[in-house]
């Protein structure tokens, strides 16, 4: 009965089947809350895990790199000694269970302490559970991003607001506030679109929509981080509150479309795949001037216009801009010197249209992954509408409450937590022996208890002192692991001679008396066996009289 490679495969096709019993009978209960549902899911999803990683051992096994497998069949039997192998194995098993007539193989398990069980699933902040998304610091982020835009965009007018501030506000009505570490202002006025405060509801209607961003803000390392730890998120929280959906198969479909719809141009807002074309002066024909002084003729407004559609700096006056545009009349972009392009701008030269190849590749490179990001974002906003549209309702609810109506519903909700739970009363199960439980999930009658013998208690000091209760169970634990393992231990074969054996002193003499008996030739077969009545037969004779039922 030694565990073998075939034995080893019959285990897990049998743990395979026994998960799949179990998955049958927790889908069977009907789940009633919305916490009873999730755990549900959680425990299928481990039993599927459990089978996903026996069926990975399995086909290991069948795949037989090593040639054991082939090995171990062929030594069953050739063409030459089939019977006489099966018969030694039938020997062997028909021995086993004449030493051992109470060990059933056939006895199923008890799984009701799985199906009960509740997995750790940890949820902070105002989830509830999985009922509603809790995006406060990702909104922080999200906040400091546009701060940062804002600030770069007006960093001339900073002193100017900071002074303003002084006084409570601006003539303009500008807002100013300071950001999250006090080093500089962010400002926002109330009457311009993107940059106007941001309110947590509106972040969680947007989050999922970029198109308001400017370029430069998409493809800051600051933006790609904010979207991995956004997305990041996202997918955590709906593994936790869908275990047993597809979620990794449903991102990879999504990167699989995303991929032709990028090399065709047809992602919206990146249009360009993240290189821009090569500029223009917006319809602005420079051959048709003689000198940059007829270009001033063109006005403020019109160079700046021109100048911006190339990336160059549209600040100064109006001779300075026509002279800056002049530039580009008889030099292309690439070789124009770097202080003539405005701040954030890639010159050609350095990874624009035109430029070098290898830079605008890693350009090109960077403006897919964040693209990407943002698909993946996309979907699973799609895939939380329901609890998108429950958090939103949420935190409206709580803006419309007063301080008094949220100290009810909190106390409200730590009631239902420390009240006692109707279900754990009716499962409660009288048991004052502490029998063991049957099938049925109530404690075995105490005649049975009795008759098993499962108030005698066998200790093995091989196994750590160990205790088994019932004689059955320790016998069975012979050939279990953990004495297998105390036996391996103590340099001792585990065969059939240490059967009984439980002292480590007891199985130390015996292996050093059969090591000392096989240096004189001793034989198996010179065993000597006692009946009930004492008398002591050699190992033919005893099974002979016992074959015939005379002992």
């Amino acid at each position: 009965m030694a565990e073998t490679l075939l034995e080893q495969t019959r285990g897990l096709h049998e743990d395979v089947e026994r998960f799949e019993r179990i998955i049958v009978k927790d889908l069977k209960q009907e789940a009633k809350s919305h916490k009873e549902k999730l755990m549900q899911s959680h425990r299928v999803r481990k039993r599927l895990d459990q089978i996903q990683e026996a069926a990975r051992k399995l086909i290991k096994i069948y795949d037989d790199d090593d040639k054991a497998r082939k090995e171990e069949i062929e030594a069953l039997g050739g063409e030459d000694k089939v019977f006489s192998k099966f018969y030694d194995r039938l020997k062997e098993v028909r021995e086993y269970h004449r030493k051992f007539p109470n060990h059933d193989l056939t006895e199923a398990e008890d799984d009701t302490h799985l199906i009960k069980e509740e997995p750790h699933v940890e949820f902070t902040g105002e989830e509830g559970l999985g009922r509603y998304l809790d995006l406060h610091d990702l909104y922080q982020r999200f906040l400091n991003l546009r701060a940062q835009q804002s600030s770069g965009k007006k960093a001339k007018a900073a002193a100017a607001a900071a002074a303003a501030a002084a006084a409570g506000a601006d003539e303009d009505g500008m807002v100013v506030t300071v950001d999250g570490e006090g080093r500089e202002l962010a400002l926002a006025s109330a009457r311009e679109g993107p940059e106007k405060s941001l309110e947590y509801y509106e972040y969680l209607t947007s989050f999922s929509d970029f198109s308001a961003l400017p370029r430069a803000t998409r493809m800051s390392k600051q933006f790609s981080e904010y979207l991995v730890a956004l997305l990041g998120y996202l997918t955590s929280f709906y593994e936790r509150t869908q275990p047993l959906a597809q979620l990794q198969r449903t991102l990879a479909k999504t990167e699989e479309e995303f991929a032709p719809r990028w090399e065709a141009g047809q992602v919206a807002g990146w249009e360009d795949r993240g290189v821009p074309s090569a500029p223009s002066t917006s319809g602005l024909e420079l051959e048709a001037f003689g000198s940059a002084e007829e270009l001033e003729i063109l006005g403020a407004d019109r160079l700046k216009e021109a100048l911006s559609s190339l990336g160059l700096k549209c600040g100064g006056t109006v001779k300075e801009r026509a002279a800056r545009l002049w530039l580009t009349r008889d030099t292309p972009l690439s070789a124009l010197d770097r202080k003539h392009f405005a701040k954030g701008v890639v010159p050609p030269s350095a990874g624009g249209a035109g430029g070098d190849s290898g830079a605008g590749a890693k350009l090109a490179a960077q403006a897919r992954n964040v693209a990407l990001l943002e698909a993946q974002v996309r979907k699973m906003a799609e895939l939380l509408v329901n609890v998108i549209a429950d958090t939103k309702g949420k935190v409206e609810k709580k803006q419309a409450q007063t301080y008094e109506e949220m100290q009810a519903e909190l106390a409200e909700a730590e009631a239902e937590v420390l009240a006692p739970d109707d279900d754990e009363e009716d499962d409660f199960v009288y048991n004052p022996l502490k029998l063991p439980l049957g099938w049925d999930g109530k404690p075995i009658p105490y005649w049975l208890y009795k008759l098993h013998g499962l108030n005698q208690e066998f200790k093995c000091e091989i196994c750590g002192n160990y205790s088994y209760w019932g004689r059955r169970a320790y016998e069975k634990h012979f050939k279990e692991y953990r004495h297998q393992n105390g036996m391996r231990a103590l340099g001792i074969p585990n065969n059939k001679m240490f059967y009984e054996v439980t002292k480590i002193e007891d199985a130390l003499q015996l292996w050093k008396s059969i090591q000392d008996k096989a240096k004189g030739d001793f034989k198996p077969d010179d065993e000597e066996f006692e009946d009930a009545q004492g008398n002591v037969y050699s190992k033919k004779t005893y099974e002979d009289l016992r074959r015939q039922g005379l002992i």
